[in-house]
């Protein structure tokens, strides 16, 4: 099962840019690997994300679909606040291109 997931590139980088983007209802990612030159700074829905997430899981495909590209990713690192609980960071990883 390929689980879909819109992201949008982000520009910006930093702590206070990252808690701006977060205050916006964004989570900051970032996909890397093999499919890639450069990793790529990602932006995705906080609501949309949590519940994707937390329904796909470590063992799941996921489409990061980034414009009109689309990427078959695999979640790799989810970072959580402490305190709360909430989503802080996500790493994808990119495995190579299926010939």
């Amino acid at each position: 099962m390929v689980v879909p997931l819109k992201a949008e590139v982000r520009k910006e980088f930093g702590k206070e840019k990252m808690k701006k983007i977060r205050a916006a209802g964004k989570l900051p990612a970032v996909a890397y690997g093999p499919a890639l030159k450069e990793p790529l700074h990602l932006m995705l829905d906080m609501l949309e994300s949590q519940k994707v997430l937390l329904k796909g899981g470590r063992e799941t495909d996921y489409e990061l679909k980034v414009g009109r590209r689309k990427y078959r990713a695999l979640l790799q690192e989810v970072q959580r606040d402490p305190v709360t609980g909430n989503l802080v960071h996500v790493d994808f990883y990119l495995p190579p291109k299926r010939k």
